[in-house]
């Protein structure tokens, strides 16, 4: 449970905390059932936009929410086809759930019903799965695979080793980009079927975006903490062997840009521009320029405190998380 806390709040908590929760964990419960209850955990909505899609997203349409529930609501996902959201919400209590938001009618739909909680929903290719860090019965974070309909039972994606998992991105065909909670957090590879994990790099942003080349992801380098940094990890570069083309075996990371000062999640749209937020105002930047342009300025909507941005896959939406009205 301390695990959450800390990848939620942002923050550890205090050695008297983790000393209850060692010793009690009956106690530890209830302080953190009480935490939530005073409203320590973000209380947030998620907003949908529409993007006029003709390349520099010059104008955005009016926010509409579309999670409307008081409490934690976070995490959104597109779905291969823009038609549905995936999303984590705290409703009743302290209990996580992925929630399904459908575009065609208009509908907020519960996915998971489950004793363990279920954080960062991510839909998967196959179309009828989705992943997600489940808090298991031991406090410990693991990747599970859950289907859309319900009919499956769900199933743990990689070994049971592998603890710890915050959020996590599907950068090629069964291979996973993992953000772990270690000290310092740390950004790691797995692979379906292979229980030992690579470590890639430390003091990294909880935001990872898939790459179209299906070989490489974005992340945020945080190491500096004057100026966090876009990077790029890429894997399998062209080489020659024996006088013949082919990917090779070889890695690296490359830092891009600076990030909207101090903010580390963003999207990116179909035509390569990255889209990041802060308080009320949303920025675009064309790695052509390496410049942050304002998109849209949302403080007379009444929506400020914007973290989490997500973009569909045609970018003719753009949901974002923000800090629930007064």
């Amino acid at each position: 449970m301390l695990r959450i806390y800390e990848y939620i709040w942002g923050a550890k908590p205090n050695s008297y905390i983790r000393m209850i929760a060692i010793r009690y964990s009956l106690i530890s419960a209830m302080l953190l059932s009480a935490l939530f209850a005073h409203s320590q955990i973000p209380a947030t909505e998620i907003y949908l936009i529409d993007l006029d899609n003709h390349g520099s997203h010059s104008h955005t349409g009016k926010p509409k929410n579309i999670s409307n529930s008081k409490g934690y609501d976070s995490q959104p996902c597109f779905s291969k086809e823009g038609n549905a959201i995936l999303f984590t919400s705290i409703r009743n209590g302290t209990q996580a759930d992925v929630y399904e938001y459908q575009t065609v009618n208009d509908q907020v739909v519960q996915i998971t019903t489950t004793p363990e909680s279920e954080y960062s929903p991510t839909f998967m290719d196959d179309g009828i799965h989705f992943s997600t860090v489940r808090v298991e019965k031991d406090s410990a974070q693991r990747l599970w695979q859950f289907s859309l309909t319900g009919k499956e039972k769900p199933v743990r994606i990689l070994e049971k080793s592998v603890d710890s998992v915050g959020y996590h991105c599907w950068y090629a065909k069964d291979k996973l980009a993992l953000f772990i909670l270690t000290e310092p957090v740390s950004l790691q590879l797995a692979e379906v079927g292979k229980w030992q994990t690579h470590i890639e790099a430390e003091k990294v942003g909880r935001c990872m975006v898939k790459a179209r080349d299906e070989k490489s992801f974005y992340f945020v380098d945080k190491s500096d903490t004057a100026q966090y940094y876009i990077s790029k990890y890429s894997k399998g570069g062209l080489q020659l062997d024996n006088g013949a083309i082919q990917f090779g075996n070889n890695q690296t990371i490359e830092k891009l840009f600076p990030t909207v000062k101090g903010n580390e999640d963003f999207c990116i749209t179909p035509e390569g521009n990255f889209i990041m937020a802060k308080e009320s105002s949303i920025y675009m930047l064309s790695p052509a320029t390496k410049i942050w342009t304002p998109l849209a300025d949302l403080k007379s909507e009444g929506i400020t405190g914007i973290t989490r941005v997500a973009i569909s896959p045609d970018g003719k939406r753009l949901a974002i998380v923000a800090k629930e009205g007064e």
